[in-house]
């Protein structure tokens, strides 16, 4: 538990001094996730919900908003155990200085995490209030019923919240020694009033009127434009440098430059172009960088043919010598972030007797972590930086890093005066913290009856989550001890096999890496779903019935989703015709989350083209708090998987990122959507888990399956083009 001053937090969040709010603070009970794991004394969250005198519910958003409508179901959450509806609640985003620091918001963690713990401080705050409620009616608790926004007796005496608190501040902390109460979020005897219907996010009416402030859109009065330059791959320095033109530049207000870091404060936003354009560097690289030197670097034949990986994932009674069925390599591309939203921020530095020296404003997926980096680089104590996070747009893991930020701060510091950095689409895609590109191995034997007697999977690919983007210098070599998390989604198979082996390499890349949704569940999941399918495919079994078959009965949830998603696509017939099939793929993110899908596409041979025409989606998350915002992550994801399979490829050549927009790196556009069906199996007595990337894992693998039932060429390597289909041999 961590201890908070009730006073202060109050006054801190902004609360009124008065009703009554539960407390709930928890460690290790969300997955926390670096760099806020490099935070010794850190809270894994905080939940906190309020009574107002009016009334009115208040509760603390944990969550960093950008477009996954967690707070929502939060929200939905505290309504179900207060009785209340869910658009009678307020919620507010507080700042690092707010509360201790908590985990990252990514990974899907949302409603995983902060479910329960929601649950059980509003229902502590519902249970706390019926005892007032007994005392004030003179009654026994048990006699104190439920109704809609307060309570009734038998008699039918009525009492709303606001009739129970009063000016009175009331913190109640969560005692985590003493029985819960029920929380009416998870019996799946009672009947839903707010959890499981679709309800509109929170800010909607905000979102559509345009009123919600990012970063770029804070005001300020005094504030400056900055803008530093970008080296163009992670190991490059400067070696030469002209500024000459610079001082010329109208507008300009100081060239800064601190070792690497060379940028510009201006009055304007077009003088920064001005003098950036002023601006003429030559780099030199510690090796070479394009995309056959990072190929080379994760060579899984190569590291096999040197000895054994360096992980063992999963291994039981494995067989070296067995007779493989099928043996293949998959190789995955690098991928980037290709946010909509450029990155902003805003550094402003205090008086020495202000009580925060420096302030940071920013959409961030990791605020906390911000704000360490900003103290490590300044020599401030943390306690005099505080971040105020604003709504970020599109994060997909690429917001969990602070260059942009710390560029804000430098310049800042420069110039005395608040200074706005706002990245151009370059930046974006120079510092976007590309998803490694990967290499499987994948190795399948059948016994005589044709079932999976044999499994081994080797892959390499680069640092994910202890990349050293991401971490300290000080911290790599102890995290490095260990596996990276990263590396290691979506290694283990739902499938059986008495002899069974993953192992693999997560290895330094000469690029900059990160967090890019589903870490390496997507590309593991694609090569395993891809080879699955082909030995199903040489035995003469259908591909579908002999995943099922080779689950053995493990994993009753997934097989469902299987079962219902063939349901969904055989309810659409396949067009008959050449280049023509459909494909099916299936996996399991984060042991939780269960999910298959099934896409139909057309190879057309005059054209040249590959067509997704359609996909189908099930999911079981356990509870499904709110379908309709579940369903909008499920569609965005097959967006995702369409961009992953056919078009994302982050070209790195000639020393430099060769992709800076989206002339040269394509995603997909909405002609490039399929139809999409969606359905969800929902299981009212399970915690939910989170759905931001679950789809993005089983998509690539069915669009992959339904090309080689299209034409006969399995792909091996994505993203997959007509070209390779017209070259490459069938399977």
């Amino acid at each position: 538990m961590v201890k908070l001053s009730r006073r202060n937090f109050l006054i801190a969040t902004g609360w009124v001094a008065g009703g009554v709010t539960v407390l709930y603070a928890m460690r290790n009970r969300a997955l926390t996730v670096a760099p806020t794991i490099i935070f010794p004394n850190s809270a894994s969250g905080i939940t906190w919900v309020q009574i107002r005198p009016d009334g009115k519910c208040m509760m603390y958003f944990s969550r960093m908003e950008m477009g996954q409508n967690s707070n929502t179901g939060l929200a939905q959450i505290v309504a179900e155990e207060l009785n209340i509806n869910v658009e009678d609640i307020e919620g507010v985003t507080p700042s690092t200085s707010d509360v201790p620091p908590i985990a990252v918001t990514a990974g899907s963690m949302s409603m995983t995490a902060f479910s329960h713990p929601t649950a059980a401080a509003a229902a502590m705050l519902r249970e706390t209030l019926r005892a007032r409620a007994a005392t004030k009616l003179n009654k026994s608790v048990d006699l104190i019923l439920d109704a809609p926004g307060g309570f009734t007796t038998a008699e039918n005496q009525q009492l709303v919240y606001a009739d129970l608190v009063d000016d009175t501040s009331a913190m109640i902390e969560f005692d985590e020694s003493k029985p819960l109460p029920a929380l009416y979020t998870f019996d799946k005897t009672r009947a839903k009033k707010q959890v499981g219907r679709a309800t509109r996010p929170l800010d909607m009416q905000k979102l559509i009127t345009g009123a919600p402030v990012y970063a770029a859109d804070v005001p300020m009065d005094g504030v400056l434009y900055g803008r530093a330059i970008k080296p163009p791959v992670r190991n490059a320095r400067i070696d030469t440098l002209d500024t000459s033109g610079v001082e010329g530049v109208k507008g300009l207000i100081k060239l800064v430059r601190e070792d690497e870091f060379v940028g510009v404060v201006c009055k304007t936003p077009s003088a920064v172009d001005a003098a950036m354009a002023q601006i003429n560097v030559t780099w030199k690289l510690e090796q070479p960088i394009n995309d056959d030197e990072i190929a080379k670097i994760i060579d899984v034949d190569a590291r096999m043919a040197e000895g054994d990986l360096e992980h063992i994932f999963e291994e039981t009674d494995h067989r070296k010598d067995a007779d493989w069925h099928i043996d293949l390599r998959f190789d995955v591309q690098n991928q980037s972030h290709a946010m909509q939203e450029p990155r902003a921020a805003i550094a402003r530095f205090n008086p020495s007797t202000a009580a925060h020296r420096l302030e940071i404003w920013t959409g961030t997926q990791d605020p906390w972590a911000m704000k360490r980096m900003a103290a490590l680089d300044t020599g401030l104590d943390e306690d005099e930086v505080v971040v105020y996070p604003q709504r970020m747009g599109g994060g997909f893991g690429g917001r969990e890093h602070y260059e942009v930020e710390m560029d804000a701060v430098r310049l800042a510091r420069a110039v005395k005066r608040p200074v706005k950095v706002q990245w151009v689409r370059a930046d974006e895609f120079m510092c976007s913290r590309s998803r490694p590109a990967s290499a499987h191995r994948i190795r399948l034997a059948a016994d005589e009856k044709g079932n999976l007697s044999d499994w081994w999977h080797g892959y390499v690919t680069g640092h994910i989550v202890l990349a050293r983007e991401r971490l300290p210098g000080w911290l790599l070599p102890l995290m490095r001890l260990g596996e990276d998390i990263g590396t290691v989604r979506g290694a283990v198979t739902p499938y059986a096999a008495p002899h069974h082996r993953v192992e693999f390499s997560d290895v330094d890349l000469p690029i900059d890496l990160g967090v890019w949704r589903s870490l390496n569940a997507g590309p593991a999941v694609f090569a395993r779903e891809s080879a699955v399918d082909e030995l199903a495919l040489q035995l003469g079994r259908d591909p579908i019935d002999y995943k099922i078959e080779q689950m053995a009965g493990n994993h009753p949830r997934l097989q469902a989703c299987l079962e219902r998603v063939r349901e969904l696509a055989e309810k659409r017939p396949l067009p008959t015709g050449k280049g023509y099939g459909r494909g099916y793929a299936c996996g399991i993110y984060e042991h939780r989350c269960n999910v298959a899908a099934s896409a139909d596409v057309f190879v057309d041979e005059k054209t040249q083209t590959i067509k997704v025409m359609h996909m189908c989606c099930v999911e079981d998350v356990g509870l499904a708090v709110n379908p309709d915002q579940l369903r909008a992550q499920m569609e965005s994801n097959i967006a995702w998987s369409v961009g992953m399979a056919l078009m994302e490829k982050y070209e790195i050549g000639d020393d430099t990122i060769q992709s800076s927009n989206f002339d040269n790196y394509t995603i997909p556009r909405m002609a490039d959507m399929p139809s999409v069906d969606t359905d969800i199996i929902d299981q009212p007595g399970l915690p939910p888990a989170g759905a931001g990337e679950v789809a993005l894992i089983a998509g690539p693998g069915a669009i992959a399956n339904a090309i080689r039932q299209a034409t006969g060429y399995r792909a091996l390597s994505l993203p997959i083009s007509y070209d390779d289909i017209k070259t490459g041999k069938k399977a």
